[in-house]
């Protein structure tokens, strides 16, 4: 009996397993998911979750009602990975050992880094918690300076910085408090975002709206006692609400275990998803190293690559199934209208359909459903 290990039970890792045990009619291996948490959260609602009461539970799944029967949840983590000897250590105290080991561990939130989301008026929107909190703080506002910065690249969902501006600005408008209030985005590029053709698009819906772009700003630091955040060029911009898109980094797992870079992401092929210099371990997700963006769609369109060459080398055959880069991203520009952007390894990212920005607004609300009912399954 031959065990296919998954560490990490978010998006990756949980349709990844499903697509394994859905593909393969073998009776001769097990699959195995290693993930403490529960539920599984649909993440891209934390962006608009955060101007809003909407209870948890609308975007949360208990992971094994969305499991394949033949997966086994394992309620725990790993605190080791010995490659050598094919072993897990969990955090139960037990070992597990596995003949292919699939990492869709995800990152690590480095908020100490920034050590300054103690306080009241400084916030994120990429976790439950700090979501909540930033529910609370956007409430409790009535008029003043927002500012909104990523600390460091790369992050999970590159638009979202973009995005938040966009929905404080019509959230601010609906409480009748936007003349009172000024919004600034920080950005350590010339424009708003990378993309040519969509920066210019951004850039003009943030001057109809008001919106201040701050350009070549590089994050160094908070001066939490006077409401100011630093960039490395010395320039200082006060707030009255700091919204800063914390560090990402590996997790702690892949650092202590030797098989992240500079920042615990895991060096990983970009075709064939292998991890490198490790013929029996893939990788996915937003703990890779790949040179697209993080985000649920990378992982969508990547995982029939991982999985099918998993199978083929259960086959005994060459794991020749090559990821080609493709994904899709939608650039939210208020709470109904969004732009769609795709792009691969082979092209940079372009727009589709910029005018159709109602059309996809409404696709992005609905995908949660697909994503609960398909994605997560390995339907799609």
């Amino acid at each position: 009996m031959r065990s296919i290990v998954i560490l990490g039970g978010g998006f990756s890792g949980i349709n990844v397993a499903n697509k394994i045990a859905k593909k393969s009619k073998r009776k001769d291996i097990r699959i195995i998911l290693v993930e403490p948490m529960e539920h599984n959260v649909y993440e891209p609602h934390y962006l608009f979750w955060s101007f809003n009461k909407d209870p948890l539970k609308k975007f949360t799944i208990p992971i094994d009602k969305v499991l394949n029967k033949r997966v086994l949840h394992l309620r725990t983590a790993a605190s080791y990975i010995d490659t050598k000897n094919k072993l897990l250590d969990l955090t139960n105290g037990e070992t597990l050992s596995y003949d292919y080991l699939v990492i869709s561990t995800g990152v690590h939130l480095e908020e100490e880094q920034v050590g300054a989301y103690e306080k009241d008026n400084v916030h994120h929107f990429y976790s439950t918690k700090a979501t909540q909190e930033l529910q609370e703080a956007l409430k409790n506002f009535n008029g003043g300076t927002i500012v909104i910065s990523p600390s460091t690249v790369p992050y999970k969902c590159p638009p979202a910085p973009v995005e938040f501006a966009f929905l404080v600005d019509r959230y601010l408008r609906k409480r009748k408090i936007r003349d009172k209030s000024t919004i600034k985005f920080l950005y350590p590029l010339l424009r708003p975002y990378p993309v040519p053709s969509v920066a210019e698009k951004v850039q003009k819906l943030y001057d109809k709206r008001g919106i201040e772009f701050v350009e070549f700003f590089n994050y160094e630091e908070v001066d939490k006692e006077n409401n100011k955040i630093i960039s490395m060029e010395g320039e200082e911009i006060e707030y009255d609400l700091l919204v800063l898109i914390p560090p990402h980094e590996g997790q702690a797992v892949i650092k202590e275990s030797g098989l992240g870079d500079r920042e615990g992401f895991v060096p990983t092929d970009r075709f064939t998803l292998k991890v490198n210099g490790h013929e029996n371990i893939y990788s996915i997700g937003d703990c890779t190293n790949l040179p697209v963006s993080k985000s649920g769609a990378v992982s969508h369109f990547s995982a029939p690559t991982l999985a099918k060459n998993i199978l083929l080398e259960l086959e005994g055959k060459e794991p020749s199934k090559k990821y080609n880069g493709f994904t899709i991203c939608f650039v939210v520009t208020s709470p109904r209208r969004s732009m769609l952007l795709y792009f691969s390894y082979n092209f940079p990212p372009k727009k589709f359909g910029l005018h159709n920005l109602f059309i996809y607004g409404l696709f992005k609300k609905a995908f949660k459903i697909a994503y609960f009912k398909a994605l997560l399954r390995g339907y799609l």
